[in-house]
């Protein structure tokens, strides 16, 4: 994510697109409509996924982009499993379990937006004739963070699957699930911070930061035909 090659650019968007729909698909109990919503937001981050992978160029952007989708679906999961408890098993209304279901997705969103506007001691990214990477970035890290965000998934969607068959495993999950996104976003703090000096700066250059293999990334598209067909529309509008 924070020096992508070809291959990531392509992969990463495709990765959170599907884990955004995974999630999506899990219904929140008792929402009237939910299915037109859904498939109205799963094309609306169809869009997206596509810009991502076969068309931007800003780096700020796409980090943020998927670092926040990907945060969504999983949050998402834990606010859904927590509605579910308080409706089924503690017998909550549907505003109070409403109010208090959305409280794992207000710790997190709370902690981002904390981290987000506050100065950084330490700023992480290296800056080359307008072109960004992480320092010392290590792709081995990346799997392990991506790893657990899979593992911690895939154990609230089982648990979603069978209905909170056992309160105590459910709360223990969305706990768990709280505690994994926190431990994320502080071992992030710094490229966080660092994404918001890089958007404050792009206000004072004529081109936004892009990827450090941005001529790698430019001739993998190029053989891509999705990136052909996109590049094609993209000048259709242009001279249109």
């Amino acid at each position: 994510m924070f020096d992508p090659d070809a291959y990531m650019i392509k992969k990463l968007p495709w990765l959170v697109f599907f884990a955004v729909v995974f999630a999506g698909g899990f219904k929140i109990y008792e929402f009237p409509n939910y299915w037109y919503l859904y498939f109205l937001l799963s094309f609306a981050m169809l869009g997206v996924t596509l810009y991502l992978a076969y068309r931007c160029e800003r780096y700020t952007n796409f980090v943020l982009v998927t670092l926040c989708a990907g945060l969504y679906s999983f949050m998402y999961l834990m606010c859904s499993l927590s509605y579910l408890i308080l409706r089924k098993d503690i017998g909550f209304d549907v505003g109070p379990a409403a109010m208090l279901g959305v409280a794992p997705v207000l710790v997190v969103v709370a902690l981002f937006v904390l981290i987000y506007f506050t100065k950084s001691s330490y700023f992480p990214f290296e800056i080359n004739s307008g072109r960004v990477a992480v320092r010392d970035f290590k792709a081995k890290d990346f799997g392990i963070v991506g790893g657990v965000l899979v593992g911690v998934s895939t154990l609230i969607g089982s648990l979603f699957i069978k209905s909170v068959g056992s309160f105590n495993a459910g709360a223990a999950s969305i706990f768990f699930g709280t505690f994994i996104c926190v431990f994320l976003l502080i071992r992030l703090r710094h490229t966080i911070r660092g994404i918001r000096t890089l958007r404050l700066q792009e206000r004072g250059i004529p081109t936004p930061y892009t990827f450090m293999r941005i001529d790698e990334i430019r001739e993998a598209r190029n053989r891509w035909w999705m990136g052909r067909l996109l590049k094609w529309l993209g000048t259709l509008r242009t001279s249109a």
